[in-house]
């Protein structure tokens, strides 16, 4: 499903070079025991559909990935609000994530802004453009919102 959603989401923003790079050969076995130990999955119909990751220590978003059968039916969008139900229930005021250049505008449909473009460093040796991208999931202590009277 991983490779899946990074070749045909990808394709077009990055060089099929450095798709190749991303997908090719096998995972570590140390990857594959983080992904079984921190990782949610969506399924439908006993497949795996969706897969995100959150860091409840930085509240970094990681790895979501939407199969391509199941892109534009709100499966990513499940996915994310459930990891940033996990931030708001661990206290987080604030979520993350470094968006592949095709995904940003979804991020941004779901609240999160950013303009601003870094490099992924890929365990796997290769630098990968991206957008770094935050979402504000709760108000700071001693704020007020703008409709509230304050005297």
């Amino acid at each position: 499903m991983r490779i899946d959603a990074i070749l045909s989401g990808c394709r077009g923003h990055y060089p099929e070079s450095l798709l190749k790079r991303w997908t090719e050969g096998e995972l570590t076995t140390e990857f594959v025991n983080h992904v079984r130990d921190h990782f949610w999955v969506i399924e439908q119909s006993q497949r795996i559909i969706a897969s995100g990751t959150i860091d409840l220590d930085s509240g970094k978003l990681d790895a979501i990935f939407v199969c391509p059968s199941a892109m534009g039916t709100g499966a990513g969008r499940k996915m994310v609000t459930h990891l940033q139900q996990l931030a708001v229930d661990a206290g987080l005021a604030q979520i993350s994530l470094e968006a592949t250049l095709n995904a940003a505008p979804f991020y941004r449909r779901l609240g999160f802004k950013g303009e601003t473009t870094s490099l992924y460093h890929s365990p796997r040796g290769f630098s990968l453009e991206c957008m770094v991208m935050h979402k504000l999931i709760r108000k700071a202590a001693g704020t007020c919102s703008p409709s509230m009277n304050v005297l």
